[in-house]
């Protein structure tokens, strides 16, 4: 453990069936009573919807709704927004989805609480936001981070008070975006856990997120009825508490190296991402291996953690998140690359991000995993030995 850490989160979690029906409540409890509600076409069809607004059928709250969000940020809604929220006398939002519509709810938040005549703040704080989560969210929902289409923002009071996880709203719409997310939350989380500066709650948060999304993923994929919408909430879950993780450490390799990838390549970020993250571990075994052990226990088991030997947690934690890229290659049309140049980047694109000024990308142990991924080098010599 650290000698010091600091872990903030203010997020509550209310999470099982009938969920929703606790809206009105817990606006209640933040004094709100006439919330806005923020929606989705792309991500949340008419029947989940009426699912949302119906949990306010006895509530006595006033409604106000806007579900023509698009799926991507747009700056220029805004004022419209606030404009609406203004004219409807609301008080709070509810933001019904994950992504661009949280990320617009979040915005919208910044903006409705100033005096629309002098700009200043009427109140010292920004208006209840409850967010009712569904599939696909990535975790930067339970943040404080939020796009507005231009810039990415950062403030502790953007994080939302209250995340509703309703299996009734659990339904898998894209399973290359689900998938592409929830690789996202997943080394947000790994790499949250190998920073010692969140301390053990965030290390906490870290291990049930990857823990919740290695036992949930593959199952979404291949399974129907109850037991996806079982699966999925455990996603959801692990989503949010990779997002709660992810928000107390500093951003890791793993995803600044990616946003730098995307514009070299058409495959989604998360999938980038999941292709740097075992060469990630192999590097980081080498430096912290009792951490990368650890690891084994949400990735595999706490059995196979307490039967394997200490000296073989690190390299066998590294080779099941390699089954496990694998696992989920046997259920999709687009797989899990194995290595940079299956993912279409030439070693001269590499190259050219590599030269940039960034003091993280000039580390040499830096170097070293992202030619190893470029190449798909696997340091994993003997994976007979290792499953022993």
């Amino acid at each position: 453990m650290a000698e010091a850490f600091s872990f903030f989160s203010p997020l509550k979690i209310n999470c099982g069936s009938h969920a929703l029906d606790h809206l009105p409540f817990e606006l209640s409890v933040h004094g709100a009573r006439a919330p806005l509600i923020l929606a989705s076409p792309e991500q949340i069809d008419r029947p989940r919807l009426a699912k949302v607004v119906n949990a306010f059928k006895t509530s006595g709250l006033t409604l106000g709704i806007y579900d023509r969000l698009a799926d991507r940020p747009e700056a220029d809604l805004i004022p419209l927004l606030t404009q609406m929220f203004r004219d409807g006398n609301c008080d709070s939002l509810v933001a019904v989805g994950s992504g661009a519509v949280v990320d617009a709810a979040k915005c919208l938040n910044l903006v409705v609480p100033a005096d629309p005549f002098n700009g200043k703040r009427d109140r010292d704080r920004l208006r209840p936001l409850m967010l009712v989560a569904v599939p696909g969210g990535n975790g930067d929902e339970a943040t404080g981070y939020a796009s507005d289409g231009k810039q990415r923002l950062a403030s502790a009071e953007l994080v939302p008070s209250v995340v509703f996880i309703d299996p009734e709203m659990m339904h898998l719409s894209d399973e290359r975006a689900i998938v592409n997310a929830a690789l996202v939350a997943l080394v947000h989380a790994v790499e949250a856990f190998l920073e010692d500066s969140i301390g053990p709650p965030g290390h906490a948060y870290a291990i049930a997120a990857i823990g919740l999304i290695v036992e949930n993923l593959p199952v979404v994929l291949h399974s129907n009825g109850a037991e996806r919408r079982r699966c999925l909430q455990g996603l959801v879950n692990g989503q949010v508490a990779a997002g709660i993780a992810f928000y107390a450490a500093e951003p890791g390799i793993c995803h600044g190296l990616s946003l730098r990838l995307k514009a070299a390549t058409s495959l989604p970020e998360g999938f980038l991402m999941a292709t740097l993250l075992p060469h990630l571990l192999e590097i980081a075994a080498s430096v912290k291996p009792q951490a990368v052990g650890r690891l084994l226990d949400p990735i595999a088991g706490s059995e196979v953690h307490a039967l394997t030997a200490d000296e073989l947690k690190a390299a066998r934690a590294t080779a099941r998140i390699w089954e496990f890229f694998e696992s989920l290659n046997a259920e999709m049309a687009l797989p899990v690359p194995t290595s940079l140049a299956d993912a279409g980047i030439s070693e001269a694109q590499l190259n050219r991000i590599l030269s940039t000024d960034s003091a993280a990308l000039q580390d040499d142990a830096v170097k070293q995993m992202v030619a190893r991924a470029q190449k798909g080098i696997c340091l994993v010599d003997d994976p007979a030995r290792i499953d022993a």
